[in-house]
């Protein structure tokens, strides 16, 4: 997967993900908010605000609002 959209679930976050969905792209979108086995992921690909865009191991924060650290220390 080329793209993956990082997010923690929150309304700005989900019209994001569904402004992603909606278009013609092979995205994958992470809500970490409901699943966050990924969070680890995402720190390694150097994600540290959430939402992140990961677009071919470059990190794109977009409405830079949440730290990952919340998802992070529930998956301690």
């Amino acid at each position: 997967m080329a793209a993956i959209l990082f997010h923690d679930g929150c309304n700005l976050c989900l019209s994001i993900a569904a402004a992603f969905e909606s278009l013609d792209v092979t995205i994958d979108i992470v809500n970490l908010g409901l699943d966050n086995r990924r969070a680890a992921e995402a720190a390694a690909l150097g994600v540290t605000r959430l939402p992140s865009l990961v677009v071919n191991g470059k990190v794109l924060k977009i409405e830079d609002h949440s730290p990952i650290e919340h998802v992070l220390a529930v998956t301690q």
